[in-house]
């Protein structure tokens, strides 16, 4: 690895994920031979993946600057997407201290090109990300619609490039994803995504309009992928092709090319012979990587030191918990030494649990019966009131 103060590409994955980073590397190799690649493991310790791998570097937990007790309670309160998601402005702020440039990709990310024109553009805006689709959107002419964006926010975060100008909008979103980096659909909340709406206004990041960066099942509808003078380019714009968004992407049915949205692609607006050998590329690449790694682990946080599977809703309980007291110490279910404590803690949790849940089909029910909710709200006016005020105590998300 070097120090060399300029730019550094990372992602962050759990175990099971790692054959799609290593794919990720192997295109670096490729097109940006020079720059290296810090891979976060979330959920173990995998440098022996260093060995024989050129610029590659992989860290665990330990590189962020957090107290055990704060992993403990992260990996406690959020899965494996909220929390991997949840510390990606911390690992950018430690790299920040080695590198000028940190261009977040992620794990099913795959380089088609070199990245050419990215540097100067972080070096003249500090923040720079890419919103999911550039054109408006005619209802009913393609698989995906502008409420995409309203749900899961207006840029993919699969794709974001920082300099030290980001630093306090990092600090900033960091300050969010620490207990609010959920998957919350009833409160308008989509892990780090949606938080980057308002960030990006609230300190000018820049949406770059590259229509070659960050092609995905999303924007295929307007990013027709062309041959042109033995380049591979956007049909619309003439950008050169520069990073695909494998997401959702099944390794043995490259040609479904996702099965994160709702119809199938195979056929879709967009998706030509040219993307198509694209996918069967990465397919093979991915399938590699995943010969060597053998089978894929259990994400490490899934499980309590008892065996038992962490739900959802205990989840959500710990993080109530830890938010209506800062101080509070819960005991950990990840520590032998505090499995006694944690069953305890378990047991007694199970009414808090069937409170929390309780607000959430309360809050459901607000949007699914409106007039019956418009009732209570004007015939008891003090009992809707106390309901508001239970639900957002309950949900304890910021507003």
């Amino acid at each position: 690895m070097t120090n060399n103060r300029s730019t550094v590409y990372c992602t962050v994955v759990a175990q099971n994920y790692l054959p799609q980073a290593l794919a990720l590397h192997s295109s670096i190799r490729t097109h940006a031979p020079e720059t290296d690649l810090v891979i976060m493991v979330v959920d173990g310790d995998r440098q022996d993946l260093e060995s024989d791998q050129a610029k590659l570097r992989v860290v665990g937990l330990d590189f962020l600057p957090l107290e055990r007790r704060e992993v403990h309670n992260l990996t406690t309160i959020y899965d494996v997407v909220e929390f991997s998601t949840s510390i990606k402005p911390l690992f950018f702020l430690e790299l920040l201290n080695d590198y000028d440039r940190v261009v977040y990709l992620d794990p099913d990310t795959f380089l088609v090109a070199p990245l050419a024109e990215l540097d100067s553009v972080v070096d003249d805006h500090g923040t720079v990300l890419t919103p999911h689709f550039l054109q408006p959107i005619e209802p009913g002419s393609a698989v995906i619609s502008e409420v995409h964006s309203l749900t899961v926010g207006v840029h993919n975060l699969g794709f974001g490039a920082f300099s030290q100008k980001s630093r306090p909008f990092l600090t900033w979103w960091w300050s969010h994803l620490r207990r609010e980096c959920l998957i919350y659909p009833l409160l308008s909340i989509f892990v780090d995504q949606k938080w980057t709406d308002i960030g990006s206004v609230l300190f000018s990041a820049h949406s770059w309009r590259h229509a070659g960066y960050n092609v995905g099942p999303w924007n295929l509808h307007e990013r027709e992928i062309v041959q042109n003078q033995g380049r591979l380019e956007v049909a619309s714009s003439g950008d050169p092709l520069r990073l695909v968004h494998f997401s959702g992407f099944d390794p043995l049915d490259p040609d479904a090319i996702s099965v994160r949205l709702s119809v199938s692609l195979k056929d879709a607006v967009g998706v030509n012979e040219e993307f198509r050998s694209l996918s069967r590329r990465y397919a093979e690449a991915v399938l590699t990587a995943q010969q060597r790694l053998g089978v894929a682990p259990e994400y490490g946080y899934a499980r309590d030191t008892s065996g038992r599977l962490l739900s959802k809703r205990l989840r959500k309980t710990y993080r109530s918990e830890l938010l209506q007291n800062a101080d509070v110490v819960l005991p950990s279910p990840f520590l032998v030494e505090e499995r006694k404590h944690f069953e305890d803690w378990r047991r007694k949790a199970l009414i808090r649990s069937f409170k929390v849940t309780c607000a959430d089909l309360a809050l459901a029910a607000k949007y699914a019966l409106p007039d019956e909710f418009q009732f209570v709200k004007k015939r008891l006016p003090g009992l809707a009131s106390n309901l508001r005020g239970n639900l957002l105590e309950s949900s304890k998300v910021r507003r």
